[in-house]
């Protein structure tokens, strides 16, 4: 269901797109990302990763040294940018 809803949010108009996206962004993060990068996105080996673009993000979940392989799909990867972009913009 999860992954279902992603594309449709993102699908919506830009400013209910957006936070539709940082909702679903924030959803994976947690599931995915939150164990080793805290859930402000700022602790763990690699430091603060608020704001990383979807390049990063999509080179990152295929696994280098301490960072495992974590299979997301492209419109995931998106909304877990949105997340970090808005915790960027709001973060602490």
């Amino acid at each position: 269901m999860r992954r279902a809803l992603v594309p449709f949010l993102l699908a919506l108009s830009p400013a209910v797109a957006e936070e539709g996206a940082v909702t679903a962004g924030r959803q994976v993060f947690t599931e995915n990302c939150e164990a080793c990068h805290g859930p402000t996105a700022t602790e763990g080996e690699a430091g603060d990763i608020r704001g990383l673009s979807v390049g990063t993000i999509t080179g990152a979940v295929q696994g280098f040294e301490m960072m495992p392989r974590i299979p997301l799909t492209e419109a995931e990867i998106k909304a877990v940018a949105a997340y970090l972009r808005w915790l960027a913009r709001t973060g602490p």
